[in-house]
């Protein structure tokens, strides 16, 4: 609930700070109008479906995107979701074991860091294009499967399984 309050505090004074300059607000990697405009339409935004809030003034991205007031580049869990299945699954053979981009919710996805508390966001990310500046997606070099006998070895919460990613390295 805390998390919900501050982010939504967040987007409302980044909103607001902006309202003056007028930002583009792209969600989801599509431009959806400037601020002034659309400003009913970020403010219906539930906090808990956001993974990432990126702000650009005086960037690339501005270049890039068009506007001379700053750039909010609003991502959803939902984006990332649908963007990596989309990327790397749908089309593989792990689509037998994971059906929809929904079923990653349901598994493990093993990283580095793993007291991450917005997995599998966290880690998915680094594979997907958010169309901002911050880092260059990483290519998928291959996805490995892990059963759920083997999965709940690792994380005893993993009883739908988990996934292994190895990146190609550039």
């Amino acid at each position: 609930m805390i998390k919900k309050v501050l982010l939504l505090i967040c987007i409302l004074l980044l909103t607001n700070a902006y309202a003056q300059n007028n930002p583009l607000i792209v969600l989801d990697a599509k431009k959806i109008g400037f601020i002034k405009d659309i400003n009913e339409q970020i403010q219906a935004i539930n906090p808990d479906d956001v993974s990432i809030v990126t702000v650009y003034k005086d960037s690339l991205i501005c270049q890039k995107y068009g506007s001379n007031s700053g750039v909010i580049i609003i991502t959803t869990k939902k984006f990332i979701l649908d963007t990596f299945y989309k990327n790397n699954i749908e089309n593989s053979s792990l689509k037998e074991k994971i059906k929809s981009s929904n079923d990653l919710l349901k598994i493990g996805v093993v990283t580095d860091n793993p007291e991450s508390k917005n997995q599998p966001y966290d880690e998915l990310v680094k594979y997907i294009d958010t169309y901002s500046i911050s880092e260059k997606p990483k290519k998928v070099a291959q996805i490995i499967y892990i059963n759920p006998e083997d999965s709940i070895k690792i994380n005893p919460k993993w009883v739908d399984g988990a996934i292994e990613i190895d990146a190609v390295i550039e």
